[in-house]
């Protein structure tokens, strides 16, 4: 056997091979400095990636392998507000620390095709953003975390999106993203307090929610109670009194009330319910009002009473 003709070099190996094998193991500085610039070929292969992960901050927002891996970058984060983000359309994952009005303006479909998941760490309040993404514009987008946010009741509603971590105020917004999410799988949403003259909500406006698994909510309680309802198959459930930040407690809070409630989510295997209220005295046992009664606490300095258990289901 001729032992000189049987040696495998690097460069004979199928591309497959440094796809999904090879170049997945390096980060994309090792990439850049030990790749890059080999050979045709090479640079091609690298062009192809599709799991690179970029932060954007003053030590790298000149860096040149970001213009080389442009076309490939899939997951995003800049902390700059004043960086050009257009370059960057394979990216599935967008997370901007803080957007500038240039950089909401080229969040659209035609410049980000591939968009799935979008984090923007400010108030958002650009309306037409917002309508593009609760209007279902981005075909693929399946989960969004914004802080603060203007709603509209002419969104169309985006059927795909199934994580969702937004804060609202009062319930007129609330209605608007119940409408606008109703594949929901998981949602964490804090619900500030408004001056209203009706605080009912029309519950004949939204359908179920039945693809809600999990649930954050910090609120009121009576709000929690209006949206229980539409959570049939509610797994997890973590509950946030906004009322205790205020030094209030919940007069129309108690137990029993909770037990009856929770009793119409069979499904309910986890709970952390953390509320101002007097109705407990640290003595009586709760445990039979409800299965998930099992840890009841007083917070330390606070009357804030913790539920927190879990339930084994099959």
């Amino acid at each position: 056997m001729n032992t000189k003709n049987s040696l495998l070099r690097l460069d004979d190996l199928p591309d497959e091979i440094f796809l999904y094998e090879i170049f997945p193991l390096f980060s994309w500085e090792e990439l850049y400095h030990s790749f890059i610039g080999l050979n045709q070929r090479f640079n091609i292969i690298l062009q192809s990636l599709n799991h690179l992960n970029f932060t954007v901050d003053t030590t790298t927002k000149h860096h040149p392998a970001l213009t080389f891996f442009a076309p490939c970058i899939t997951n995003l984060t800049v902390c700059l507000g004043h960086f050009d983000i257009t370059p960057f359309s394979a990216l599935r994952s967008l997370t901007l620390q803080y957007p500038s009005l240039h950089q909401r303006n080229s969040i659209r479909p035609e410049i980000f095709p591939h968009l799935e998941y979008l984090n923007l760490s400010y108030p958002l309040e650009d309306s037409i953003l917002l309508n593009l993404i609760f209007s279902n514009a981005f075909k693929y987008l399946k989960g969004c975390q914004f802080d603060r946010t203007v709603t509209d009741h002419s969104w169309h509603g985006s059927q795909n999106l199934r994580s969702l971590s937004i804060s609202v105020t009062g319930a007129d917004e609330t209605i608007c993203v119940l409408r606008a999410c109703p594949n929901i799988s998981r949602l964490n949403i804090i619900i500030y307090s408004a001056p209203e003259s009706n605080m009912s909500f029309p519950r004949h406006s939204i359908s179920s929610m039945n693809f809600l698994r999990r649930l954050f909510i910090r609120s009121t309680f009576k709000k929690f109670v209006w949206i229980s309802p539409l959570i049939p198959n509610l797994k997890w459930l973590t509950f946030d009194d906004i009322v205790h930040y205020y030094g209030s407690s919940n007069r129309e809070f108690n137990f029993v009330f909770l037990a009856k409630i929770l009793s119409n989510l069979p499904q309910l295997s986890y709970l952390h319910f953390k509320i101002s209220t007097n109705d407990w005295d640290g003595h009586t046992s709760l445990h039979t009002l409800h299965p998930l009664f099992r840890h009841v606490e007083y917070g330390r300095s606070t009357s804030v009473v913790i539920v927190s258990s879990s339930i084994d289901k099959n």
